[in-house]
C-alpha cells in the first residue's frame, strides 16, 4: 500500500530535479546530445590509452621475436575495393545518363568506364586476373552501354511523341478559340467537339507508355480502342470537318495522328527493350560483385597460410647459446601490478561517463516527454475548437520554442475564428439579401417588372383553385404585337424594348382590378380575366383588349398605332389546369394570326388537331434538312419576241417519306413561325446558284435563274456578302441571278430598299412577285429598285373572260414598258389566255402551258425544245383563238 506514494514521491523529485537542471542549464537537445558523445569519446580514448601503456610495457621488457624467415610470401588483399569502387561510380554514372543526357552527366558516364576499364587492366594481382573477372567487367561495361543507347533512343521518341501530340492539341485549340462564340458558348461542329474529347482520351490511355509503364491487356486494348475512336470520327465526319474547318487541317490532322500512332508504338517496344537492357544490367552487376567476392575470400585464405607458414618458429643449431635473461626483464608481479592499476583507472573512467550519459538520457527524457504530452494536449484541445488553450514552457529549449510558436498560432487561430465569425453573420447576411433579390428576379420579367412564365403558373392555377370555389369563369388571354420585328429592325432593338413597356402599361391599367398581366417572352403577354361571371363576357373583354390597342400608343415622345392579335380559352370550358389552358390560348392565337392579326380568336377543339398538324409539319421540316428530303424544280419563263426561254424559275418541293411532294403553301407558314425557314434558304440558295453553275458552264451561258427572297434574309447584314461568296465559289456572274420578292417586304421599310439597290448595284436583278393582289400599289414601283413585275396568277386567270382583268393588265403592262420595266405573266394554263397575252411581244409568259417545272437536269433539253414546242402550240391554235387585231395593236 506504501509503495505507489513512494513511486509517485520519487517521480515528484526526478520531475523537479529536471526542471532545476533545465533552468540552470537550459542547453538543447544538440548540446546535450553533444555532452553525450565527448563523454563517450573520453571514454574510448582513455581505455585505448590505457590499453596502449600497458602493451608498451610488455613489448618493451619481452625479448626479441626471432628472426623471420627470408622467403616470406604476401598475398595483397585489398585491391578489391578499388575495383568495387570504380564499378560503383560506373553504376551511378549510368543511373544519371540514363535519366538525362546532359552534358554532366555524359562526361561523368565517359568518365566512369574509362576509371573502371583502367582499374581492370592494373588489377595487380595474378591469381585474381586468370578468373572471370575480366570477362564480367567486359559484359558489364556492354549492358551499360546498351542500356545508355536504349535510354537515349527511347527519350528521342518520347520527345518527338510529346512534340506531335502538343501540335495536334494546339491545331484543335486554335480553331475552337477562333470558332464563333455566342452569348458566351462555342458554336463549333459536334464532330469536332468529339474529335477534341477522342483526343484526350488517347492523350490519357497513352500516358503509361510515355512514363515508361508496362500496358496490360485492358491497358492495352483501351489505348487502341481510343485512337480508333479518333481516326472513326475523322473518317465518319469528314465531310462535316472539311466544311467546318478546311481540307489542309483534316489531311495534317490525319497524317499528325498516323505518325503518333507509330511513334507510340515504338516507344511501347523500347519501353521493353529498355526494361530488358535493365535486368540484364543489374545480372551482369551481381555476377561481376560474386566473382570479386570469390577473388577477395579466396585472397584472404592465401594471406592465413602464409601468416601461419612465417610464425612457425625455426629450429635452431644446437650449439647456439641461449641468451641469458635481461636485467632489464620485469617479474611477473610487477606486470600484475600495472595491469592492475590500468583496470581500476578504465572503471573508474567508465563509471563516471556512464553515470554522466545515464543523468543526460533521464534529463532529457524527461524534457522531451512532458512538453511533447502537453503539445498534443493542446493540439487535441485547438483542433476540438478550444481557441484560447495554451501550453506552458518548461523542457530542452527546442520544444518551448515549440510552445512559443503554438501558443502563438493559437492566438492567430482565435482571432482568425472571430473574424470568420464576423464574416459569416455578413455572409450570411448578403446570402438572405441575394436570395430575396434572386426570388424577385426569378418570378419577375426583367425589362416590363410583369411576372414571368414561371411565376404565371402559379398566379393562374391560384385563379383557377378561386375560381373553382366561388363557381366562376376565368379567360386566358394570349396577345401577340403584330409585325413587331419591324420594330427591331427598322428602329432598333433598344426602342422596341421601349415598345413593349409601353404595351405592358396599358395592359397593366386594363387588368386593373380584374385580373393580372404576365409576359412570357419576346412580343408575347398573357392577360388573365379572373372577375368574370359568364363566357360572354369573356368575349366582351377579348375584343376590348383588341380594340384598346387600336389607339395610338406613347413611346418616349413619340406615338405609334400598335395592333395585337388575341387568342383566348376559358376556364373551366376548354381546360381546368393551368398548363392546358396556356395551351388552347396558343392554339387560338395562331388561328388569330392566320385570319389576318389585329383580331380575337377563341379556342376551339378543332384548333387542337391544327397544332398538332403544325407540329407534325415542323418536326418533318427539321428531319427533311437532315436527311434531304427537299428538292428544287424550274418553271421556264419564256420571251415572246424569241420564243426562247430568257430565265427559270427555282420552286421548292418537299418529297416526304411516303412519296408525296408538297408545295410550298403546305409548310412555309410553319417554316417561318418555327424558326426553320433561315436553313431552308439557305439551302435553296445554294441550290440553284450551284445549278445556274452548271447550265452556265455547259452551253447556256446567258443562263438565269430567279430565286424568291424573303425580307427576313434582305434585312440580314450578311446576305448579300454570301450571296456574292457563292457567285465566286461557283464561278457565276451576277447577271445570272435574279432575286424575286413579295411586296409584303415594302412594309419592312428603309432598310430593306437600301439592301435592294445594294444588289441591285452589284448586277443582280430584282423582280416583284404576285403585283396586283395584296399590298400592290404604285408606290411599290417607284421605291423598289426593280427590273422586272410578275403579273399575279389570279389576274390573268380571268384575262381571257373578263373585260375588267383585261383592262388592268392592259394598264399595268403599258405601265412598266413606260418605267422600262419588263413584265411576266404567271399561270398561263389555257390557249385563250396566250392569245390575248400574244398581243405584247415585250413580256416574258410562265406556265403550264408554256412548260411544266422541270428538274436541274432537264432545264438545258427543256430550253432547247421550247422554240419548236411553242411553234407548234401556235400552229395549232384555232384562229378564234387569237384577239382580234385592233386589241393586239392597241397594246
Amino acid at each position: 500500500m506504501q509503495a505507489k506514494p513512494r513511486r509517485l514521491k520519487a517521480e515528484g523529485l526526478v520531475d523537479r530535479a529536471g526542471a532545476l537542471a533545465s533552468s540552470i542549464f537550459p542547453l538543447g537537445i544538440t548540446a546535450r546530445l553533444t555532452i553525450t558523445f565527448l563523454a563517450v569519446a573520453v571514454l574510448a580514448a582513455a581505455a585505448n590509452l590505457i590499453a596502449q601503456e600497458s602493451v608498451s610495457v610488455i613489448l618493451w621488457n619481452t625479448p626479441p621475436a626471432p628472426p623471420q624467415p627470408a622467403a616470406t610470401i604476401f598475398v595483397h588483399v585489398g585491391h578489391g575495393n578499388g575495383l568495387i569502387s570504380s564499378v560503383d561510380k560506373f553504376d551511378r554514372s549510368i543511373q544519371l545518363r540514363t535519366e538525362t543526357n546532359s552534358t554532366k552527366n555524359d562526361a561523368e558516364y565517359g568518365a566512369a568506364m574509362d576509371s573502371l576499364s583502367r582499374t581492370a587492366r592494373e588489377y595487380p594481382d595474378a591469381a585474381l586476373t586468370k578468373g572471370p573477372i575480366p570477362q564480367r567487367i567486359t559484359e558489364y561495361l556492354d549492358a551499360g552501354q546498351q542500356l545508355v543507347r536504349v535510354a537515349d533512343e527511347r527519350r528521342r521518341v518520347r520527345d518527338d511523341h510529346a512534340r506531335l501530340m502538343q501540335a495536334i492539341s494546339d491545331r484543335m485549340q486554335a480553331t475552337l478559340d477562333g470558332a464563333w462564340k455566342i452569348l458566351d458558348k462555342l458554336i463549333v461542329p459536334q464532330s469536332l467537339m468529339l474529335l477534341r474529347a477522342n483526343l484526350d482520351a488517347v492523350r490519357e490511355h497513352t500516358a503509361k507508355v510515355v512514363a515508361g509503364k508496362s500496358l496490360d491487356d485492358n491497358d492495352l486494348a483501351a489505348l487502341v480502342d481510343s485512337e480508333n475512336a479518333y481516326l472513326n470520327t475523322i473518317a465518319r465526319d469528314e465531310k462535316k470537318l472539311t466544311k467546318s474547318v478546311g481540307t489542309e487541317w483534316v489531311r495534317r490532322t490525319r497524317t499528325d495522328f498516323d505518325e503518333l500512332v507509330a511513334l507510340r508504338t515504338t516507344l511501347s517496344i523500347l519501353n521493353d527493350q529498355y526494361n530488358n537492357a535493365v535486368r540484364r544490367f543489374s545480372e551482369n552487376r551481381l555476377s561481376l560483385d560474386a566473382a570479386i567476392n570469390a577473388a577477395e575470400a579466396a585472397a584472404a585464405r592465401a594471406n592465413r597460410t602464409a601468416a601461419a607458414a612465417a610464425a612457425a618458429p625455426a629450429p635452431q643449431p644446437s650449439w647456439v647459446a641461449q641468451p641469458a635473461p635481461s636485467a632489464e626483464v620485469l617479474s611477473e608481479s610487477a606486470i600484475r601490478h600495472v595491469d592492475h592499476h590500468s583496470r581500476n583507472v578504465m572503471a573508474t573512467v567508465t563509471a563516471v561517463v556512464l553515470l554522466l550519459v545515464t543523468a543526460i538520457s533521464v534529463l532529457t527524457v524527461r524534457s522531451i516527454v512532458r512538453p511533447v504530452r502537453r503539445i498534443l494536449e493542446g493540439s487535441s484541445a485547438l483542433a476540438a475548437g478550444n481557441a484560447r488553450v495554451r501550453v506552458a514552457r518548461g523542457g530542452i529549449r527546442e520544444l518551448d520554442t515549440l510552445a512559443d510558436a503554438f501558443n502563438d498560432m493559437a492566438s492567430k487561430l482565435a482571432a482568425a475564428q472571430e473574424a470568420s465569425r464576423s464574416q459569416q453573420e455578413n455572409l450570411e447576411e448578403t446570402v438572405r439579401e441575394r436570395t430575396h433579390m434572386l426570388q424577385t428576379i426569378a418570378q419577375q420579367d426583367p425589362l416590363t417588372s410583369l411576372p414571368n412564365r414561371r411565376h404565371l403558373s402559379t398566379l393562374l392555377n391560384k385563379a383557377i383553385e378561386r375560381a373553382s370555389v366561388e363557381k366562376r369563369y376565368v379567360g386566358v388571354y394570349f396577345l401577340d404585337i403584330d409585325n413587331f420585328k419591324n420594330f427591331n429592325d427598322s428602329l432598333g432593338h433598344v426602342f422596341g424594348d421601349r415598345v413593349l413597356m409601353s404595351v405592358a402599361n396599358r395592359l397593366r391599367e386594363i387588368a386593373d382590378g380584374i385580373g393580372f398581366v404576365a409576359r412570357l417572352g419576346g412580343d408575347e403577354f398573357t392577360f388573365v380575366y379572373e372577375t368574370s361571371d359568364s363566357v360572354p363576357a369573356i368575349h366582351e373583354m377579348g375584343l376590348h383588349l383588341v380594340q384598346s390597342f387600336q389607339q395610338l400608343l406613347a413611346v418616349g415622345d413619340r406615338d405609334f398605332s400598335v395592333s395585337v392579335s388575341v387568342g383566348a380559352s376559358i376556364f373551366p370550358d376548354h381546360e381546368r389546369d393551368a398548363d392546358g389552358l396556356l395551351r388552347a390560348a396558343d392554339s387560338a392565337l395562331f388561328r388569330a394570326k392566320e385570319l389576318g392579326r389585329n383580331r380575337l380568336a377563341v379556342f376551339t377543339p378543332e384548333l387542337t388537331e391544327s397544332a398538332a398538324a403544325r407540329f407534325t409539319i415542323e418536326q418533318g421540316l427539321r428531319r427533311a434538312l437532315e436527311h434531304g428530303e427537299f428538292e428544287l424544280v424550274y418553271q421556264p419563263e419564256v420571251d415572246l419576241a424569241t420564243l426562247e426561254v430568257g430565265l427559270v424559275e427555282a420552286l421548292l418541293r418537299w418529297r416526304m417519306p411516303d412519296g408525296r411532294v408538297a408545295r410550298p403553301e403546305e409548310f412555309l407558314a410553319v417554316a417561318e413561325q418555327s424558326g426553320v425557314i433561315s436553313e431552308i434558304s439557305q439551302w435553296v440558295l445554294r441550290t440553284a446558284v450551284e445549278a445556274a453553275s452548271h447550265w452556265h458552264h455547259g452551253g447556256w451561258s446567258g443562263a438565269r435563274v430567279a430565286i424568291n427572297i424573303s425580307s427576313r434574309q434582305l434585312l440580314d447584314q450578311r446576305f448579300a456578302q454570301s450571296l456574292l461568296d457563292l457567285l465566286h465559289e461557283f464561278r457565276l456572274p451576277a447577271g445570272a441571278i435574279e432575286l424575286e420578292l413579295t411586296e409584303t417586304v415594302v412594309q419592312t421599310g428603309l432598310p430593306t430598299i437600301t439592301a435592294l439597290r445594294g444588289l441591285q448595284s452589284q448586277g443582280f436583278g430584282i423582280a416583284l412577285d404576285d403585283f396586283g393582289t395584296g399590298y400592290s400599289s404604285l408606290t411599290s414601283l417607284e421605291k423598289l429598285p426593280l427590273s422586272r413585275i410578275k403579273l399575279d396568277r389570279s389576274l390573268i386567270a380571268s384575262i381571257d373572260s373578263s373585260a375588267r382583268s383585261r383592262a388592268i393588265a392592259r394598264a399595268i403592262i403599258g405601265l412598266c414598258a413606260g418605267l422600262d420595266l419588263q413584265v411576266t405573266a404567271e399561270g398561263v394554263e389555257r390557249p385563250t389566255q396566250l392569245a390575248w397575252l400574244l398581243g405584247n411581244r415585250s413580256m416574258f409568259l410562265q406556265g403550264y402551258l408554256i412548260s411544266d417545272a422541270v428538274s436541274a437536269t432537264e432545264v438545258l433539253s427543256c430550253r432547247s425544245a421550247m422554240l419548236p414546242k411553242l411553234q407548234k402550240l401556235l400552229l395549232s391554235m384555232p384562229d378564234a383563238a387569237y384577239p382580234p387585231t385592233k386589241k393586239v395593236r392597241s397594246l
